[in-house]
């Protein structure tokens, strides 16, 4: 669709699409849609898109914006065939700059608020009450935005006095550090003076400690060979006694080897005969496996022929019960005709037992229905005394209406004239007369003209007063009127209520009479139903019987056939029986050989035993032997290397005295500790030194950093006074914001509105509380007392005159606007759209054709367009 400046009529039927134009242009250019993205595609489609494109206002260049249900959301310069925004913040920045609004401004608001409002809420929230309309208007408005920076700067308020709070703490310990300053730098010199002096102290024992350890590690020498032999003969002398030790034990272990081998020859035959038996009793418990299946199975095979055995009894006994089936189903047939025709009148004395309770719980109902209608007519009786009690004060309605009209329409000619004579005393200066700028001549002398006109208001006041006390007091006459008309209209309701108990009444109590006939015949039910239950327990149920006779009958074809089944299993499993017999014959011997041969096993076992573990010891004879052998030997060699390492040891005490070399020893200890306290005395002076010397240094840095300190504490201090000072005025800000705004939107809106409606002599003002009123004859008249045409023209105006004092967008669109509107205001208020001039683009989207002949064009939706 492409729309030509002026006022454009969108119609067609209703479903036709004409909303969803309006919706399509508040999703691409406001980022509003009142639900889901997947209800607003075609139904059967993945995906929907669409575009809009507009003029821009800041430089009147054309722009394409795309969207789609997915996430694409773009501009392009159709021109340039360049896509210069993307994504929905760039997008939105875009729109900010182009359609002339302030960075930040809530799109969705703007456009329900004032450029699109939804379809049949055009005036609703002008009669909401006045928090709703706050909650509404301060978002439009941004003065919310204030009050928020005020409370954001509560933040940096709080950050800055943590800081400079900070920042005196820093000074306060930097300038206490600095106090120790003098005292550090006296020990300083001190110290430097005792490291000098340690130095030279340290050098001295150095050398006297040179000469002490040359003397000690010469004596070392000696020392270190002595005890060298002595470890050597040490080792030597006890390798000679593990020598010893060994052959004792190697020469108990040969015996004991040579023992073993002996009783191993002794038992050797008897154990190869246990080995041969193990043999043979094998295989015998393998024959006794095979022999005790052969009884299990004989087990099972009389066991068998105890069961068919059985069968054949059975079948023998059920052939001859089928013979006698038959006799007895003829003599139960008469009974069982018996049987059913009590059955069939047992059901009926059941059906009939069942209404009756059905019709006794009915009658209970009834009662209750009853006594409940009985309270019903109390209380409406009562009702109904009251009613006509208090509906006599309704006569005095009319009267006391006409008398509150006129004192409300005095109160506001009252307060009217208070106004203007107050606003003609706000003008007067000097006491000149503020049309023709002269002193007024009917002024006393020391009289001023300000105080004259103020002795006129006392009057006036007195006036207002007494009307105010006595529409007070007609208020609540006004209230008991009203109430007592409700009462008068509550009469002729009530005496049709009880017109409607009565007949209720009267229907209730005959339906009871029918129902308790009904109930009073149930005792001779109850009686024969009881003769017919003993009758039919009497014939034991002969139906029955018949049924199970008959199924025993139905099987007397096939019980010949399974008597001979069952004979010939019976030859079968005897044939079997006598020849497992048979086999198990040939195993007769079996547990007499077992025996024997168990018994042979037993008495072998125990040199089988001693065979066994003698064995692997006996092996190992001839090893040990060697072993004595060899360690015989190496014992022999160890005596002589004793011998000649005492006589080196002896030659070498002659050249090494002890005690000497301990003396020696004690001296370069001492040495070495005073020169080790020395340099730790020296270290321990020089890292104080060091400490002081950094001690000093940070002390000149702190001087130094006190300085930017002070610089930066003083810094703060001047933005945390600018902004308390940002933070009061941003605070201070928010009503005056809104004040203004209400002022120049309320004096735009009147002049749409007297434009509008065509008539100069009524004022429309839009309030603090962002309430419409209007002002005609010298009196306010609140919106819920406009007529629906003047309602939609205020509202109109308002929102036109709020799209042209925050935006530069001079586009809206009137959705529906003749919702529950008959025709002539229909054509009034389509009369009314076109006299509006302030705007370039007008939408009025309608399923009629009221607008056609006021607007400049016509687009008609539907039929595939």
């Amino acid at each position: 669709f492409h729309f030509s400046r002026g006022t454009t009529a969108i119609t067609g039927e209703n479903g036709a699409g004409k909303t969803t134009i309006i919706e399509v242009i508040a999703w691409l250019l406001f980022d509003l849609l009142e639900y889901k993205k997947e209800d607003f595609i075609r139904r059967g489609a993945k995906k929907g898109w669409a575009r809009v494109t507009f003029e821009s206002g800041l430089d009147e260049r054309e722009y394409v914006v795309y969207r789609d249900t997915a996430a694409g959301y773009n501009v392009t310069d159709p021109r340039l065939d360049t896509r210069i925004a993307d994504k929905k913040e760039e997008v939105v920045r875009f729109l900010w700059q182009h359609l002339g609004l302030e960075p930040g401004t809530d799109l969705r608001s703007l456009f329900r608020q004032a450029i699109g409002v939804p379809q049949g809420t055009f005036t609703a929230i002008f009669l909401e009450g006045a928090t709703e309309r706050k909650i509404a208007f301060d978002r439009l408005l941004k003065v919310e935005e204030y009050r928020q920076a005020a409370e954001k700067l509560r933040e940096t308020s709080r950050f800055l006095d943590a800081s400079i709070s900070s920042i005196r703490e820093k000074i306060a310990r930097g300038e206490g550090e600095l106090s120790r300053s003098d005292p550090v730098e006296e020990e300083h010199k001190s110290v430097v003076k005792q490291v000098a002096e340690l130095a030279a102290q340290f050098e001295l024992i150095g050398r006297d400690l040179a000469s002490k350890q040359s003397a000690v590690a010469e004596m070392d020498v000696h020392e270190q060979n002595y005890a060298a032999l002595r470890s050597a003969s040490d080792k030597s002398i006890s390798a000679k006694a593990t020598a010893a030790a060994a052959i004792g034990q190697l020469e108990r272990s040969v015996a004991s080897a040579a023992q073993a081998a002996e009783k191993v020859n002794a038992v050797r035959p008897q154990a190869e005969r246990h080995v041969v038996i193990l043999g043979l009793i094998k295989e015998l418990e393998r024959e006794r496996g095979l022999r005790d299946g052969l009884r299990s199975e004989l087990v099972k095979t009389e066991s068998a022929l105890v069961t068919v055995t059985a069968d054949q009894k059975r079948l023998l006994e059920d052939i001859e019960a089928v013979e006698k089936a038959g006799v007895e189903i003829l003599e139960l047939q008469p009974k069982a005709v018996e049987q059913e025709m009590i059955e069939k009148e047992l059901a009926e004395l059941r059906d009939r037992a069942a209404a009756i309770r059905a019709a006794s719980t009915h009658l209970r109902n009834i009662d209750e229905r009853l006594e409940r209608l009985r309270e019903s007519y109390k209380t409406n009786a009562a009702q109904l005394a009251d009613a006509a009690a208090r509906s006599q004060a309704a006569a005095d309605l009319v009267s006391l209406e006409k008398r509150d009209a006129d004192l409300i329409r005095n109160i506001a000619n009252l307060r009217a004239s208070l106004d203007r004579d107050e606003k003609f005393q706000s003008e007067i200066k000097n006491g000149l007369c503020p049309i023709l700028s002269q002193r007024c001549l009917n002024l006393k002398e020391g009289e001023t003209l300000e105080g004259f006109v103020s002795s006129q208001f006392h009057e006036l006041r007195a006036q207002i007063a007494g009307a105010e006390g006595e529409y007070v007091r007609l208020t609540s006459d006004l209230k008991t009127a009203r109430d007592a008309r409700t009462y008068a209209a509550a009469l002729e309701g009530l005496r049709h209520r009880e017109a409607e108990i009565k007949e209720e009444g009267l229907r209730l109590n005959e339906e009871k009479t029918a129902l308790q006939r009904q109930v009073d015949g149930q005792s001779d039910a109850e009686t024969r139903f009881n003769q017919l239950e003993g009758t039919l327990k009497v014939l034991d149920d002969p139906r029955s019987r018949i049924r199970f006779l008959t199924s025993r009958l139905e099987r007397q074809a096939e019980l010949p056939h399974s008597l001979t089944t069952a004979q010939s299993s019976l030859e079968r499993l005897e044939n079997d029986r006598q020849i497992k017999i048979e086999q198990l014959e040939s195993y007769r011997d079996l547990d007499e050989n077992f025996s024997k041969l168990s018994a042979e096993r037993d008495s072998t076992s125990a040199a089988h035993r001693e065979f066994l573990s003698n064995e692997s010891e006996s092996k190992l004879l001839p090893e040990r032997e060697k072993q004595l052998e060899t360690t015989r030997q190496e014992h022999a060699e160890l005596t002589t290397t004793v011998a000649a390492l005492e006589r080196e040891i002896a030659a070498a005490a002659a050249n090494y005295d002890a005690e000497v070399h301990r003396a020696a020893k004690l001296s370069l200890l001492d040495a070495e500790r005073g020169l080790a306290q020395t340099r730790a005395t020296l270290e321990a002076k020089k890292q104080r030194q060091q400490q002081l010397a950094a001690e000093l240094a940070r002390f000149s840095e702190i001087r130094k950093s006190l300085a930017g300190e002070f610089k930066e504490k003083e810094r703060l201090e001047n933005v945390a006074e600018a902004t308390v000072f940002i933070r009061n005025t941003l605070k201070e800000a928010a009503p005056r914001v809104a004040r203004n705004y209400v002022y120049h939107v309320s004096l735009e809106a009147n002049q749409m509105f007297r434009e509008i409606t065509g008539n100069a002599e009524r004022t429309l003002k839009w309030g603090k509380d962002y309430a419409i009123m209007l002002e005609e004859d010298g009196y306010e008249r609140p919106f819920q007392s406009l007529s629906g045409g003047e309602q939609m023209a205020a509202a109109l105006s308002v929102r036109l005159a709020l799209l042209k004092q925050l935006t530069d967008i001079r586009v809206a669109f009137f959705d529906e606007p003749t919702t529950n509107l008959d025709a002539e205001r229909r054509e009034n208020l389509a009369m009314q759209i076109s006299r509006i001039t302030h705007f370039d683009q007008l939408f009025v989207i309608s399923h009629d054709e009221t607008f056609d002949s006021y607007v400049d064009n016509v687009v008609s939706v539907g039929d595939g367009t």
